[in-house]
């Protein structure tokens, strides 16, 4: 436990580092707790950096906007202690402020390179987001869908589409048709991105799943088709009456997919 006269120092330390070493671009937050005594394996305790955290978010929430710098160096290059601090901010952030959170979000993501990074932030931080609000961050994810040129981004988007329905099952139908949008890109990181969730959402509503392909049974989009072969999951009669359709077109990319298809399915009988 932080005895009494340690918080308020903590308190007094935080605050002058905001008000004085921030708007100098000096963002080494460090100095706020490495005067504290106590070590746990060599460290300072991680309760003494969760109240410095709280402590910021307290000044940060108010105004966010000059800290935006500030926020994004220390989750990118503060190791995990500067990703908790960013995290307790940016929770109160984007209720508080949102068009400040979508600054945020966008400039971070634009700094975003190596797949380890995209990953934990996406399930750090838009992740959580996504499954508290999902009626704004659901919009906000398709919107970096359509926008983004990083497959990687790409990719762990629909992750967490698949991720949220997986979350609340009441949200299937609508993730789905919010990615509808999608299905004539020509882009492979998206046309993957569907099926991923064609796959997801196999394993959580089949009937869902069965009505999504009797809704494209009939068409003749090769688009659409390439998307339908890859996401099959199951060796059934409506399957092979599709595909039994496929394999009548004159079109090449059509019945290269219903070769596909079939390979699937045999795959499935073993």
């Amino acid at each position: 436990m932080i005895t009494y006269d340690w918080q308020q120092r903590l308190k007094k330390d935080t605050l002058d580092f905001l008000e004085n070493k921030v708007p100098e671009n000096d963002f080494d937050f460090e100095i706020i707790y490495n005067i504290y005594p106590e070590r746990v394996n060599g460290e300072v305790p991680q309760p003494v950096i969760t109240f410095v955290a709280k402590e910021m978010r307290k000044v940060i929430q108010n105004d966010p906007d000059p800290y935006i710098d500030f926020l994004l160096y220390i989750h990118n290059d503060k190791g995990e202690n500067g990703k908790k601090i960013f995290n307790y901010v940016m929770n109160k952030v984007t209720i508080k402020h949102p068009d400040t959170y979508d600054k945020i979000l966008k400039k971070a993501i634009s700094e975003l390179n190596e797949k380890g990074d995209i990953k934990k932030f996406f399930d750090s931080i838009i992740l959580p987001l996504l499954k508290k609000y999902p009626e704004k961050y659901l919009d906000q994810v398709i919107s970096i869908i359509r926008s983004e040129s990083n497959d990687d981004i790409i990719d762990y988007a629909f992750s967490i589409l698949c991720k949220l329905m997986k979350s609340n099952k009441k949200k299937v139908k609508e993730t789905y048709h919010k990615i509808e949008s999608f299905w004539n890109s020509e882009k492979e990181s998206i046309r993957q991105g569907i099926v991923q969730i064609l796959k997801c959402i196999f394993k959580l509503d089949k009937r869902f799943y069965h009505d999504i392909y009797k809704e494209y049974q009939n068409t003749y989009n090769p688009n659409f088709i390439e998307i339908l072969s890859e996401g099959i999951c199951e060796d059934s009669p409506l399957m092979h009456e599709i595909i039994e359709r496929w394999e009548k077109s004159g079109n090449i990319r059509i019945k290269k997919a219903a070769h596909s298809a079939q390979k699937t399915l045999k795959k499935l009988k073993r």
